[in-house]
């Protein structure tokens, strides 16, 4: 938190104590404060925008410490709708909890700094502010005057989860402005986050999501000769016959689940037509589909993280098995068929955004 808070007294030299601790509120508590409907939220979200046309803040998303960022409202001119930054919004609020003893460390943080010389006000000064702002119970605060005239600050707290997919939310966003139907693929290596990003999208969008793992190969089909193919693991004909071809059915669909466990075909699953259908995990971008995807992402890690989630989620027995069998697999896929090079790239970390999104 305090490289948080040092960096952005640095970007924003005008800050005063007052900004430093609304920076501090917001990444205890998120902006929830602000919210008394959705609706409402909406429309003073889009009369906000209007007078925001045209800017060009230094960054677009910034972190603020807490698992929080704020996502400038100027994220709009660059073709984030504002539904999907206004749920963004709505959904981090719901799920932000914080509490008034981690909000004490972070102010008790602030007087350090300024008493170690890394802000410019005097302990005292700090201290004399904290004492009036305790005395009227921590409320949320505004920015000050000074913030406001240097920088018009505008923008909505978010969480990190939302944040680390600003790409695709933008993507996704401009390409639904287009399209009366859209097909994205979430490809990428094991244990970097394709499954997480299906969900994060979901929980955003209203769609469809469909799982590559319900489709892997069941044992009668591993032969030989289907096993030596390059990306051979998952049964691309049923996918093909049971989604693919039937997305643009209005009755909508049903296909059967793939158990790993059990090894066989399991329960059935019917979903409704919707205008955007989400295809995540290995394989999804296999050339067997053709080229019918509207947007490709493609998620990745760092090989020692990707272990490392292995590990703890599988445990030590299949991680070998990963790295003896299905790392290789995937490998000779990504190459053989340039997934990589053909996507929009994902790395899965929150880290990504910060400053970046110029």
């Amino acid at each position: 938190m305090k490289e948080i808070l040092l960096e952005h007294f640095h970007r924003y030299p005008q800050m005063q104590l007052q900004d430093a601790v609304k920076l501090l509120y917001q990444s205890e508590f998120g902006g929830g404060h602000m919210i008394t409907s959705p609706e409402k939220s909406l429309k003073s979200l889009e009369d906000e925008w209007k007078g925001c046309k045209g800017r060009k803040p230094p960054v677009v998303c910034e972190s603020i410490g807490g698992g929080m960022h704020r996502i400038y409202i100027d994220a709009l001119n660059e073709g984030l709708s504002p539904d999907t930054l206004n749920r963004l919004f709505v959904e981090t609020a719901n799920g932000k909890g914080g509490t008034r003893e981690a909000f004490e460390k972070k102010l008790t943080l602030l007087v350090q700094c300024c008493e170690q010389g890394e802000l410019p006000y005097e302990k005292a000064q700090a201290e004399e502010y904290l004492d009036l702002y305790r005395s009227r119970g921590c409320p949320p605060v505004s920015h000050s005057a000074c913030y406001c005239e240097a920088y018009h600050p505008a923008y909505r707290v978010v969480a990190d989860c939302y944040a680390r997919y600003y790409e695709a939310f933008v993507k996704i966003d401009q390409a639904l402005a287009e399209k009366e139907m859209l097909l994205i693929s979430i490809d990428g290596m094991c244990a970097a986050g394709k499954s997480t990003m299906g969900r994060i999208l979901q929980s955003v969008y209203s769609c469809n999501l469909f799982h590559m793992d319900d489709f892997f190969l069941q044992p009668h089909q591993r032969t030989p000769k289907r096993m030596n193919q390059v990306g051979s693991n998952v049964d691309y004909e049923r996918f093909k016959e049971e989604i693919l071809d039937h997305l643009g059915d209005r009755e909508g669909l049903e296909y059967q689940v793939y158990d790993c466990k059990t090894q066989t075909l399991d329960h059935f699953v019917k979903t409704s037509w919707n205008r955007l259908n989400i295809v995540e995990g290995s394989y999804s971008q296999h050339p067997y589909f053709g080229d019918i995807w509207d947007l490709r992402f493609f998620c990745e890690v760092s090989p020692a993280k990707q272990l490392n989630r292995i590990l703890a989620r599988n445990g030590e027995s299949m991680l070998k098995r990963f790295k003896q069998e299905w790392i290789p697999k995937e490998n000779d896929y990504f190459a053989a068929f340039g997934i990589r090079e053909k996507s929009i790239r994902m790395e899965n970390n929150a880290e990504k955004y910060v400053d970046r999104l110029k």
